[in-house]
């Protein structure tokens, strides 16, 4: 998504610039209510933390992702976000997953070596509180 600075030096007005990100987000927004509300009616969906161990905190922010992702491969939709802990400011990663049935957690432990791996399957579907959490970062 562009920031309001990218708008501004392609020559938007201020105005204008301001207008097209708010449309932007609100647009962003509704895609991840959408997604979010129609993950929350699959039988199988995980909240799903994936943490850094301290002897990984030089690797880049790229490979983290790569192998999330690869580690999600199964996954039959996900929405992913970074996030920062408010204690010690470490770089984490929330997701959202849905599966085709119940989780295999050996295979995501045996692909993502970077940390631990949290758990938890979603009964309460409250997709707001939750695409309120995803959006945060």
């Amino acid at each position: 998504m562009k920031t309001l600075e990218d708008r501004l030096q392609e020559g938007q007005p201020i105005q204008q610039a301001i207008t097209n990100l708010n449309k932007s987000y609100q647009r962003r927004n509704s895609r991840l209510k959408k997604r979010v509300e129609k993950m929350l009616q699959q039988e199988f969906t995980y909240f799903i933390t994936f943490t850094i161990s301290p002897e990984y905190y030089d690797l880049k922010y790229e490979t983290f992702l790569r192998k999330i992702k690869e580690a999600l491969g199964g996954a039959s939709a996900w929405v992913l976000n970074s996030d920062y802990g408010d204690i010690n400011g470490r770089l984490h990663f929330h997701c959202v997953a849905t599966f085709t049935s119940q989780l295999d957690y050996t295979t995501l432990n045996n692909i993502y070596k970077y940390g631990s791996i949290n758990y938890k399957p979603i009964y309460n579907t409250n997709e707001k509180a939750l695409r309120e959490y995803l959006q945060k970062t």
